[in-house]
């Protein structure tokens, strides 16, 4: 390793993976690139993670281990953004506490920014992997032919968490992850990345697994929390586009407008009182449109907030408008 090379941090956060999470830090120990802190935050576990990473932490120096502050909200967000906090690297990539890096991940998205300095990050492609072996690998669209925006939502120019290296430089100002969210927080924290004009390279190379079959860091026996995470992350994407410009703007405010009013009947769907679903259903108002789709969907949902039939929004999907772009 070049003594000029600088320093890259991987914020992990974690919660209950005692048993998956060595696996996670012996291929960061694997690394071929070097100069690296790991900074794993712990939201809350009840297990034997505590036990473990203390040997992680005497082994190298380079491991540090942290438990989220009774202060901030419960949840993998809060554990990524206090992490954060702790970096003292150039660069920072967040990573999973039950995923594996190939050996190359990182030496190989730091050559590539040091060799290209107008970047603010770049991100590769991944496998998924289950525990009987089986690896699919999944395919980025790397050269999108319309704006970010519009192919991040419609063209699938879309990235996990994982897959980014970022500039540190450029995330210092940035608002990080929406640590109310319980889902969508990805998505969410891409999209507002992408509304600033970031420079930024899609790679062909795939350099880590995510792990298939197990219980997500933010998994709830309540789902109907998961499900209001994701229309709050809608209602803000939303919003925020009335507030920028892009080329085929208009197509993508459109779908976005279709998965709001989807997702306020798959709300009101898990409600089994006229009042659970009035509180959602008069969250229509604010998604008002005179365009004829508006007042069919607006009729469904009145049916169904009287009726409670629980097959209604799923004919919402034909107003799907990625068809239409």
């Amino acid at each position: 390793m070049s003594v000029r090379s600088l320093l890259v941090s991987i914020i992990i956060p974690t919660y209950n993976r005692a048993h998956l999470i060595g696996e996670t830090l012996d291929s960061v120990l694997a690394q071929t690139y070097t100069n690296w802190e790991c900074i794993v935050v712990d939201d809350g576990s009840t297990d034997g993670t505590e036990v473990l990473m203390k040997t992680y932490c005497d082994k190298d120096s380079r491991f540090q281990y942290h438990h989220r502050p009774a202060g901030r909200l419960p949840g993998g967000n809060a554990a990524r953004n206090y992490g954060f906090e702790f970096s003292k690297g150039e660069y920072v990539k967040w990573f999973d506490s039950d995923d594996i890096m190939h050996p190359n991940f990182i030496s190989k998205q730091y050559l590539i920014l040091s060799e290209k300095p107008s970047l603010d990050f770049c991100a590769c492609q991944w496998e998924y992997f289950d525990d009987v072996g089986q690896i699919k690998k999944v395919y980025i669209n790397l050269k999108p032919q319309n704006e970010s925006i519009y192919s991040y939502f419609l063209e699938g120019h879309v990235f996990l968490t994982h897959a980014p290296l970022w500039r540190k430089s450029f995330l210092i100002n940035c608002e990080l992850f929406d640590e109310k969210l319980k889902r969508g927080q990805e998505t969410d924290f891409h999209f507002r990345i992408l509304t600033k004009n970031p420079k930024y390279l899609i790679h062909e190379d795939f350099l880590f697994q995510v792990r298939r079959n197990h219980k997500s860091i933010e998994s709830t026996s309540n789902n109907i929390v998961p499900q209001e995470s994701v229309l709050i992350y809608f209602k803000k994407v939303f919003f925020i586009l009335k507030e920028i410009d892009f080329d085929k703007k208009e197509v993508v405010r459109s779908y976005i407008w279709y998965r709001c009013v989807n997702q306020i009947g798959i709300l009101m769907s898990k409600q089994k009182s006229i009042l659970g679903r009035w509180k959602y259903f008069r969250g229509l108002n604010q998604f008002y449109s005179k365009r004829t789709d508006f007042y069919i969907i607006y009729l469904f949902l009145f049916v169904a907030l009287i009726t409670n039939r629980g097959y209604y929004f799923y004919s919402l999907k034909k107003y799907d408008l990625r068809k239409n772009k």
